[in-house]
């Protein structure tokens, strides 16, 4: 299992013609960022700013320039104040500023009264209180922002019911289920308060509205495309003759917004998207409907079985198609980041992308930095994994030290009772051997609670080092969870602040340990943490911290260690925290040691214009330190010189600056000297010669 997986950008498909045909990749470049969307979630709760400049500025990072936004009555609020208003002014101003489009949701949250007030239909015309409302609002918030936003959805999925008898009892029908012939009323009041009687806001400020995305589903094996819903709102003819009759439109809607969630366990194919468009596609045009079609929500969770390789495939089969069909203006992924209504997201909760991430990032052709993965993999033994115990590792003999909080050691190790320093404890986490014999080595308390590791360590490394890798090594001598791990690693570069470096879960909740698992059950698992380009893992590293939490219940199936929301993750996975901890085999870190620029090329513990005479000279012929080589890369150029600049008028000791830094303009004016003169010099030079 991979966490996350080198991007897959525009570029590289466009020369790939073997992971899709070489006319989609074409069709992936017609479209601009635009197309690809990205919902926002709430951008308010509880009176705070969710949608951040921070999180707008992550969102354009992506390539996105297209993000659906919610104007949601925050924290009781049963109207739009001054409060409400002020909050979603600087909402709208952070995408604006991150470069965004907007789709505004106008929903069951935008106005208040619950769903026996926009149900209420005694006299089945479809017209109340509540409709009038709805339409009052949209034009007040549409009036305010119709400079910043040129698009309105017209409600969320409004055929989405909870209750059977949703056709009988329309007012507590659950989910947001709004009879048809309401519907069909809201969609014509709304455009009726923007677009007539003197309003002519949608013409005036070129603003468009769509349909509520539809709820399409294959829920229980059905195939529900959501058309039979709306065709009842278009059987509501006396509503579209007088809307026609008073507009000179026959609809009020330029776009369909439709949202399907299929094949959720499993791959989704082009043919089972096909189905469901097609659907959309031969009911309008039945109803001589010839909107285009806004796919505003569609996604798929990363949770259980579900993993992040079969989230990632779905998105590119799903924009594979969508791409291809002339009549899909744009869509918005389901959703930004994992919380707790599910994982959705691109992003985990704790800010790791997702293989997703890079795939959405590749279809709006933007090239991503590399970022830290994880990679698992389950064999039969110690042996038959990819990589076996190093002895020449980092950590290769160190003892750790145990944290305050530390769990000990189970009651079966022979180190509970021998004490940490018995080869079964902390010496076999670096001896590079695994296992010593007794099937117990590096086995951890259970029942740590809730939330607590089972075991906290620390190592001092002796120096600094740059990290390429960290493996963890676990194992099993019976059929549980003890073959897995969950891991928080902290770094840092003086023994005093750690940086978090990631929370690394060797499996989905949900994976059970059995004879399904590859090498069998009472094998071995082996997780690496790397990078995925050619950068460190983590530089100039002094000290390790590893917190190991327990990884299942009795039966091997995987839990994270918390009951409730992860705060790792950002979701709650649904099950009780784990309390059985792994057998931890061996822990191996693998790395260099930190090289430190220096620019004190004639080593005499100083940096000053000498030194600026050796780079001089050896510029683009020189490679190592006492030719002007200041990042030991093997090259003399002007990196080397920028690190000069920066250490001038240092003092050195064992290459490391200390003190004694010139004005800035006296810098700045020696070094355009020296290179003027280096210039002049340079092309006497060549005229000698």
């Amino acid at each position: 299992m991979i966490s996350k997986l080198s991007y897959r950008t525009g570029l590289s498909r466009l020369f790939t013609c073997l992971a899709y045909s070489c006319a989609l990749q074409a069709a992936t470049f017609s479209f601009g960022d635009e197309f690809y969307g990205l919902n926002a979630g709430a951008p308010i709760w509880n009176g705070s700013i969710q949608f951040t400049s921070q999180k707008a500025a992550q969102f354009a990072a992506t390539g996105t320039d297209s993000i659906r936004l919610n104007f949601r009555l925050d924290s009781g609020a049963t109207s739009w104040n001054t409060t409400q208003l002020n909050l979603y002014d600087e909402v709208i101003q952070n995408a604006k500023d991150a470069g965004l489009q907007i789709l505004g949701l106008f929903s069951n949250e935008t106005v208040s009264g619950g769903q026996s007030s926009w149900n209420d239909d005694p006299d089945g015309d479809g017209f109340n209180s509540y409709v009038s409302d709805f339409a009052d609002t949209a034009q007040f918030l549409v009036d305010r922002y119709k400079n910043d936003i040129k698009q309105f959805e017209i409600w969320n999925e409004p055929n989405a019911w909870s209750n059977p008898n949703y056709q009988s009892d329309p007012q507590n029908a659950g989910g947001t289920y709004i009879l048809p012939r309401v519907y069909a009323q809201m969609l014509s009041e709304t455009y009726r308060h923007l677009n007539t009687g003197g309003q002519t806001l949608l013409d005036d400020f070129n603003i468009s509205l769509a349909t509520g995305g539809l709820l399409a589903h294959d829920i229980g094996g059905s195939f529900s495309t959501a058309m039979p819903y709306f065709q009842q709102v278009y059987d509501q003819a006396t509503v579209w003759s007088n809307f026609q009759s008073d507009t000179g439109v026959q609809y009020p809607w330029t776009d369909f917004g439709y949202h399907f969630y299929i094949s959720q366990g499993g791959l989704v194919t082009q043919s089972q998207l096909s189905n469901y468009l097609d659907a959309v596609r031969s009911t309008q045009a039945a109803n001589n409907d010839l909107s285009t079609i806004a796919v505003t929500e569609f996604g798929w969770q990363t949770v259980g079985s579900n993993t992040e390789q079969l989230q990632r495939d779905n998105m590119a089969t799903a924009y594979d198609f969508l791409e291809s069909q002339s009549y899909v203006s744009s869509t918005y992924w389901y959703q930004w980041v994992d919380d707790g209504t599910g994982a959705w997201g691109i992003v985990h909760g704790n800010g790791v992308h997702k293989l997703s991430y890079d795939e959405f990032s590749g279809r709006n052709n933007i090239v991503q930095p590399g970022g830290t993965i994880f990679i698992t993999e389950h064999a039969a033994n110690d042996n038959a994994l990819s990589y076996y115990f190093s002895s020449t590792d980092i950590l290769q003999g160190l003892i750790a030290t145990e944290r305050e909080g530390d769990n000990g050691w189970h009651s079966a190790n022979p180190a509970s009772s021998n004490g940490s320093y018995d080869p079964n404890g902390l010496p076999a986490f670096t001896d590079g051997e695994g296992d010593i014999g007794t099937g117990l080595t590096g086995l951890l308390n259970d029942f740590p609670g809730s939330g607590s590791p089972a075991k906290l360590i620390e190592y001092e490394l002796g120096a600094a080092f740059d990290l390429d890798e960290i493996r963890i090594f676990t194992g099993n001598n019976g059929s549980d969870g003890r073959i897995l791990s969950t891991t928080g690693i902290w770094t840092s570069t003086d023994g005093s602040n750690f940086e978090f470096l990631g929370y690394f879960q060797s499996d989905p909740s949900g994976f059970n340990n059995n004879s399904n698992t590859p090498g069998g059950p009472d094998g071995s698992t082996l997780v690496r943490i790397l990078r995925d380009d050619a950068l460190a893992l983590a530089t100039d590293i002094t000290h390790l911290r590893f917190d190991f939490y327990a990884v299942s219940n009795v039966n091997g199936v995987m839990f994270d260690p918390f009951n409730g929301i992860n705060p790792f993750t950002g979701i709650d996975d649904g099950f009780e925290s784990a309390y059985v901890s792994p057998l931890v085999r061996e822990i191996d870190v693998l790395g260099s040691l930190s090289v430190v620029d220096s620019a004190d090329f004639d080593a005499d513990n100083d940096v000053d214009g000498n030194d600026f005479l050796i780079w001089q000279r050896n510029y683009l012929t020189g490679d190592t330190l006492a030719e002007g080589d200041a990042n030991s890369d093997g090259l003399v150029n002007e990196v080397d010189l920028a690190i000069w600049q920066n250490q001038y008028g240092m003092i050195s000791s064992t290459a490391n600056a200390l003190e004694t830094v010139p004005e800035p303009y006296a810098l700045t004016h020696m070094v355009f000297s020296l290179l003027a003169g280096g210039a002049f010099r340079a092309r006497n030079t060549s005229r000698v010669f």
